[in-house]
């Protein structure tokens, strides 16, 4: 009984470090700023003069100190050491922790005089994985000979999976100054390449007027993703502003210039805090690690300093200034070798076209949408179909997209008849025009005749009338006349399909689609997530019988992270579903 006490009161502490170093990640501002308040956390709780985070190049095969609690503050970004040398090289050749009472005596014991480490005896390293790439190392050391019991080396391996992904954006940040210095380096280069793309895009500008004619068509048919009819006002999103066409202009008052940049971040700062709220229905709370990358990037100092110089130094507008500098960024991040780090193009893009957006007024278009509206656009991310008021839409339409795409996933889970890879939608749909959305037959209708519309209130009529019929039975038995009673159950992909599961009386989840979390995250989701993930879901059915089908990715259903595998005759046969994850794990 002891014991037990004994074990219980480590529990408590170590639980507690846990949940402070995730908050730490959550509401991080500033990404040195946490790696340091980290290191100093682990220090003080297990009780160690030091704690250390090295960062890994696998370029360069090299580690790098980027945090430190312990060490000589100006030995960070300096220490380097390849994977061959020292005791925190060997943490990553073996993949594994390294616990050494007398460091000094360990044949692979290295001295760093630029650290101060010399009076430092024990070590416990831990390598940093993520996606089995390693991404550094976490280590404690202490002055005293210290034996590290198993409890604290899982305890310090607990906290590496944790800090792993933010360690991802840390090595994200060091290559962009990287490529920054470059950047400055080949200057008189870049100032003729920008050259030459103004005459582009002057040209581009031309093209396009030249080819903004508008042909009428009544009838367009595409794909049917979301089942049942909608009628109303097109409401044409216009498409996410490209950063290449931004016009070169100098301001008129660098301080109003700066003034909208300003309200601009904070505008998008408020965006992400709304879109991860309403998300928290559809997703998991430790997916929100998305929207926490996104406010780092947006809030991350060196990004806006470069942006604030090119405002007040070199007199820009804000507009130039914001797509100037993530423009550079972006060519940065598409140089670099690693596959990981370029998939992260997506959020540096994402979030400098929201600044835009805000700069440019069109978040304020989005804000108010009319009642009795049908979503018309190119294509729509999750992102901005969730931010809008989608009680608001009757039917939602799109040029582009696929039955298993994000936003035909979401749309199907609002219960909103949709459309989507209607050929020709934008160049025939004006904002105003009538529609009818026909979710059923996978068919728009636009500026439709009395007779259609006569035609599509009869059915819709109908429609709801056979709902109607299905609720009354909800309730009763499904039975066969011989007395066989058959359980039904719902097929279901989000969070939010649980409310619709319970509305229309399912005795329990008969299939839990795994793979719509996995095409709607942008990296694999961990086991914690995945976990947390699946219990909502159990949680969300209370009593009832809940299916969870293991991954069924591949064939058409390829999440963006996933390298597809070669062209195959018949891809619905070849790697696909179990083959993968029995290849993957």
């Amino acid at each position: 009984m002891a014991k037990v006490r004994k074990e219980a009161k480590k529990t408590v502490p170590h639980l507690m470090i846990l949940e402070d170093i995730s908050a730490l990640i959550a509401h991080s501002q500033d990404l040195q700023e946490t790696l340091r308040s980290i290191v100093a956390i682990v220090a003080e709780r297990m009780e160690t003069e030091v704690c250390s985070l090295y960062l890994y190049d696998r370029q360069k095969n090299r580690l790098t100190l980027c945090a430190t609690m312990g060490l000589d503050q100006e030995a960070v970004g300096k220490v380097s050491m390849g994977i061959n040398e020292g005791l925190t090289g060997l943490v990553i050749e073996k993949m594994n922790p390294v616990m050494v009472v007398d460091a000094m005596a360990h044949p692979r014991y290295k001295y760093f005089p630029e650290t101060g480490e010399e009076r430092f005896h024990s070590f416990l390293g831990v390598p940093l994985i993520e996606r089995r790439n390693p991404q550094g190392v976490l280590v404690v050391q202490t002055s005293r000979r210290r034996e590290f019991s198993r409890d604290e080396i899982r305890l310090l391996k607990t906290i590496s999976a944790q800090v792993s992904s933010i360690m991802t954006q840390a090595r994200l940040l060091d290559t962009l100054k990287d490529k920054e210095r470059e950047r400055k380096e080949y200057h008189k280069r870049m100032v003729e390449a920008l050259r030459k793309l103004r005459s582009y895009e002057g040209r581009r500008r031309e093209r396009l007027e030249r080819g903004a004619g508008h042909k009428w068509r009544a009838r367009l048919p595409g794909r049917s993703v979301a089942p049942g009819f909608g009628r109303g006002t097109a409401y044409v999103l216009k498409p996410r502003l490209d950063l290449s066409s931004v016009k070169k202009e100098r301001s008129r008052s660098r301080e109003r210039e700066m003034e909208r940049f300003r309200a601009a971040v904070e505008r998008g700062i408020e965006q992400i805090s709304n879109f991860k709220q309403r998300m928290t229905h559809l997703i998991a709370k430790e997916e929100g690690a998305l929207f926490d990358v996104h406010r780092m990037i947006l809030e991350d100092p060196a990004i806006l300093e470069q942006v604030e110089a090119r405002i007040r130094k070199e007199g820009y507008t804000a507009d130039y200034a914001v797509a100037s500098v993530f423009e550079q960024h972006l060519t940065s991040i598409a140089q670099i070798e690693d596959d990981y780090l370029r998939e992260k193009v997506a959020d540096v893009k994402d979030v400098a076209q929201r600044l835009l957006e805000n700069l440019s007024g069109m978040d304020e278009q989005r804000a108010h949408i009319p009642k009795d509206a049908v979503l018309v656009a190119e294509d729509i991310s999750p992102a901005d179909l969730t931010l809008l008021e989608v009680d608001h839409f009757r039917g939602i339409v799109l040029a582009a997209g696929g039955v298993t795409s994000h936003a035909s996933i979401l749309a199907k889970s609002f219960e909103i008849p949709s459309v989507v890879a209607v050929e020709g939608l934008m160049e025939n749909v004006r904002p105003g025009d009538q529609l009818i959305v026909d979710g059923n037959s996978g068919v728009i209708y636009i500026n439709p005749s009395h007779e259609i519309i006569r035609e599509y209130d009869r059915l819709e009529r109908d429609y709801r009338a056979f709902n109607r019929e299905l609720d009354e039975l909800r309730d009763l038995p499904a039975e066969t006349l011989d007395g066989h009673r058959v359980a039904l159950y719902a097929n279901i992909g989000l969070l939010s399909d649980i409310a619709f599961a319970h509305l229309h009386g399912a005795q329990g989840i008969g299939l839990y689609r795994t793979e719509i979390p996995f095409l709607a995250h942008r990296d694999f989701p961990g086991e914690e997530e995945q976990y947390a993930l699946y219990r909502r879901v159990v949680e969300g059915m209370g009593e009832k019988a809940v299916t969870i089908r293991t991954l069924d990715i591949g064939a058409d259903k390829y999440p963006s992270y996933v390298l597809r595998a070669a062209p195959e005759p018949n891809p619905f046969l070849g790697w696909r579903s179990v083959r993968i994850s029995l290849e993957m794990t």
